[in-house]
């Protein structure tokens, strides 16, 4: 009996004086918002943004830490280019299957194609209003998830989201909880969420990270479409710039402390890289023109994250070419000032478009190719700009459109609804798509 139990005492003293091993260097890479851009952007002769760069960068990264790097998105994949919504947002799958994307937050556009077809809404007998949605889902090697969302009959999840899902990372046991906005049957097609609850993502936010806990996650993050905007990203500690009403705000304010080791916000299109309440939090541009990445330090055997360690990466612009200088791509207001653009390098490596990227994406292109250049016998004088805070040339212009055509008084148009400049010169389809997108009618 004795020797029993001096055995059992060494064996409890030599468990207790294992060294734990190094920390796991996990890189968690963020897109969001990309909208359908898929194929990137052309400004002024300059071509930026798109998933084929974007692999690049993707590539470099995983040269660096092996397969320490983890792909999430943060809502919004598919909705506002002609590419992506005549195949109602099929080819941003694909391309999001080939990078090895883990999760993707359930944002409010993704609800917007409404059944499969060209309805927008279900207008006869059978036809589902969440087909398409659900037809992406099933195509998706990833989840999509959405821990605040729920279904009013039932009070569970859909059974083609998740609200959240576990990743083993070089050992790791990472958490990931996707969160809808609360507000999202008013910021899509109405008629196509009316089955679904959007609920507070606190309560769903601090119920899923304890069950995560409870199943042996090793570090939890939220990839949530709910954003910041910050004017000021330099300095991950200052919040000064930050508009405390955005929804990524109020929501780490009032998250319980250690409930989640980092927050990727979505939906707002602009940017952020702070520090919220002590959860490091950062959100790229929309329209597939940046990144964000935050590195973490995880220790497996004692189920946690180091904060002392975790580091916010600046956002990153994704470049073929950059400015001399810079690590920017988008062509400044003064061409003439600008300097030389030379190849982009990140990490020691050129950025090209990858090829087996570009490849899957040229069929989709090629099929929409001629209606995107079809002309419409209309040209331009001069670059008309929008803006989402105030009044602008082309919000304008759109207004005044609206009140001729239908005879009114007077017209509104909502700036969220006009998704991109309206270029100088002979415009083509694809032109005015780019700009409003949306399925939408006017109502007088």
């Amino acid at each position: 009996m004795k020797r029993t139990l001096v055995l059992f005492i060494l064996l409890l003293s030599a468990c207790a004086t294992v060294p734990s091993g190094p920390p796991v260097h996990l890189v968690i890479v963020g897109t969001t918002d990309v909208h359908g851009w898929f194929n990137g952007h052309v400004d002024r002769g300059v071509q930026y943004g798109g998933i084929p760069l974007f692999a690049s960068y993707v590539s470099a990264l995983r040269a660096e830490g092996d397969d320490h790097v983890v792909l999430v998105d943060s809502g919004d994949l598919f909705q506002g280019t002609l590419e992506s919504n005549y195949f109602e947002g099929e080819p941003v799958v694909r391309a999001y299957n080939l990078l090895g994307y883990a999760a993707a937050a359930v944002g409010n556009h993704e609800f917007d194609y409404g059944p499969v077809g060209p309805d927008a809404i279900a207008r006869v007998p059978g036809e589902d209003p969440l087909g398409a949605l659900k037809k992406n889902a099933a195509l998706a090697r990833f989840p999509f998830l959405s821990a605040n969302m729920t279904e009013k009959a039932t009070g569970r999840t859909p059974s083609w989201a998740r609200p959240y899902t576990m990743i083993d990372v070089a050992g790791v046991h990472l958490g990931i909880i996707g969160l809808s906005t609360p507000d999202t049957p008013n910021t899509t097609v109405g008629a196509n969420v009316v089955t679904l609850n959007f609920g507070d993502p606190v309560k769903a936010t601090v119920a899923a990270a304890r069950d995560l806990r409870a199943s042996g996650a090793d570090a939890v993050i939220v990839i949530g479409h709910m954003g910041g905007r910050c004017a000021d990203v330099k300095d991950v500690h200052d919040v000064a710039s930050c508009r405390p009403e955005e929804e990524a705000m109020t929501f780490l304010q009032r998250l319980p402390h250690g409930t989640i080791d980092a927050y990727f916000a979505g939906h707002t299109h602009q940017q952020m890289r702070q520090i919220i309440n002590g959860v490091p939090a950062v959100q790229a541009l929309a329209y597939s023109v940046e990144f964000s990445t935050i590195d973490l330090w995880v220790d497996p055997s004692r189920h946690r994250v180091d904060p002392s360690r975790t580091t916010l990466r600046p956002l990153t612009m994704i470049c073929g070419s950059v400015y001399s200088g810079s690590e920017r791509c988008e062509p400044p207001r003064d061409a003439s000032a600008a300097a030389p653009l030379v190849p982009r390098t990140f990490l020691g490596r050129t950025i090209t478009p990858d090829p087996a990227v570009t490849s899957l994406l040229a069929p989709y292109l090629d099929r929409v190719a001629a209606k995107r250049s079809e002309s419409i016998g209309v040209r331009t004088a001069a670059l008309f700009t929008r803006s989402s805070t105030r009044e602008s040339a082309l919000g304008d212009l759109i207004a005044d459109a609206l009140r001729a055509a239908m005879h009114s008084d007077m017209a509104f148009m909502n700036s969220g609804g006009i998704r991109s400049n309206l270029r100088a010169g002979d415009l083509a389809y694809s032109d005015i798509f780019e700009v409003s997108p949306f399925d939408n009618y006017p109502a007088v």
